[in-house]
């Protein structure tokens, strides 16, 4: 089979096969419209078991050199045990089933709603996460796409990247964990963002301010502003003793 032979295929009234006699089992499927299609057929086992069929691609978007590349490939699988048309078949499925917002969805539900800041992260889960990538297949997802949704939602804000990041992080890893992916594309990507911790406490003055206002707010918000305010002062306090110790 030459490429000049294939471009000179005539066209049927119904589809024609034509083989490849240097590579059994090799052939172009030309249609009545006129169409070249690059397949390959074999069996599963032996003689008069089952045939099976796996369509290549179209002649122009794919080459000769590559359609003879890819059927050889495909009959050393078949060699090995493996039925590659079945895997083809089972890719495309986990295509449409492992979807960003069924799995975004389940790990709310399994993993977020358990922890102390789970409606900020819902949010920004939904918001971020579902909004660019929720009817696509986490299959489809790679560490460029990661890396570029940072990026867009860094030119908003720099500190919700870094906690979405961190989140994605979290996220692939949950699914690594279910055997949804092998592995996670946020891995390796990092955040030039740096929270800055808060060692400053209130002063006294600032404190008897506080509890002072709080008394005079409506109950029961007046009272859960004084204990957190005396809270406040004896965390300030114990971090004092510990810098001075």
């Amino acid at each position: 089979m030459t490429k000049s032979a294939i471009d000179n295929l005539p066209v049927l009234a119904k589809d024609a096969v034509y083989w490849d006699s240097g590579l059994p089992g090799f052939g172009v499927k030309v249609t009545p419209k006129g169409r070249k299609v690059f397949l390959v057929m074999y069996r599963l086992a032996g003689a008069g078991s089952r045939l099976r069929k796996y369509t290549i691609g179209p002649y122009g978007r794919v080459t000769l050199p590559m359609a003879k590349a890819q059927a050889q490939k495909i009959f050393a699988a078949r060699l090995d045990g493996r039925d590659p048309a079945e895997e083809k078949r089972q890719s495309r499925r986990r295509l449409v089933v492992d979807r960003i917002d069924d799995l975004v969805e389940t790990f709310i539900r399994e993993h977020v709603a358990k922890i102390g800041t789970n409606r900020r992260i819902t949010n920004l889960l939904r918001r971020d996460v579902i909004a660019h990538w929720g009817t696509k297949s986490i299959h489809e997802i790679k560490k460029r796409d990661v890396s570029d949704l940072i990026s867009l939602i860094g030119q908003r804000n720099a500190h919700a990247s870094h906690r979405l990041l961190k989140t994605l992080k979290t996220f692939f890893r949950w699914c690594v964990g279910r055997a949804v992916i092998d592995f996670s594309p946020a891995e390796g990507i990092s955040s030039s963002y740096r929270e800055v911790s808060r060692d400053r406490v209130l002063t006294d003055q600032e404190l008897a301010a506080v509890i002072r206002a709080a008394r005079r707010m409506p109950l029961p918000y007046g009272r859960i502003v004084e204990f957190l305010a005396f809270t406040e002062a004896g965390r300030g306090r114990s971090a004092q003793m510990g810098r001075a110790g």
